[in-house]
């Protein structure tokens, strides 16, 4: 098993493999990442499209921790071309939110730690302003509580 094999393996996130990796420091890792899918679907009119456009800047964003350093993946999002519409648009993906920097499940586990700690001391431990804890405990909080009403 080579050492990205590893990685994917680490991370865990279907449809992405590592392609690269750095440590930087003594306390964080960047995982270079790329979708391991073909095509997207249109958010307009549904077709499949495997017609690459172009690719995003890499962003950096904040995933789980790893062997006790902070995860950051780098991810250039792709933006697909549908020839039905004519018009271009930006792979959507399950591990992120559009417009955020953190991945689905580092969200879970910040609000989690919220809901035991204080958003200062979550704060300092993640390397995070309280600012950006407080938004995104806020954020799930109202998720789970129009889950549950959904559920009723």
């Amino acid at each position: 098993m080579n050492n990205n094999e590893l990685l994917n393996r680490l991370l865990g996130i279907q449809k992405l493999q590592v392609i690269k990796s750095d440590f930087i420091g003594e306390e964080r890792v960047h995982l270079e990442v790329a979708s391991i899918l073909s095509v997207a679907s249109c958010p307009d009119c549904g077709q499949l499209s495997n017609l690459v456009h172009d690719e995003s800047e890499a962003q950096m964003i904040r995933d789980l921790s790893i062997a006790e350093r902070q995860c950051y993946l780098v991810y250039r999002a792709r933006r697909f071309k549908c020839e039905p519409c004519k018009k271009t648009f930006v792979e959507r993906v399950e591990w992120k939110r559009a417009n955020v920097s953190y991945t689905e499940r580092y969200e879970r586990y910040i609000y989690q730690r919220v809901r035991r700690e204080s958003i200062s001391q979550v704060a300092q431990d993640e390397g995070l302003s309280e600012e950006a804890v407080q938004g995104i405990f806020e954020y799930r909080a109202k998720k789970r509580r129009r889950h549950a009403a959904i559920r009723k």
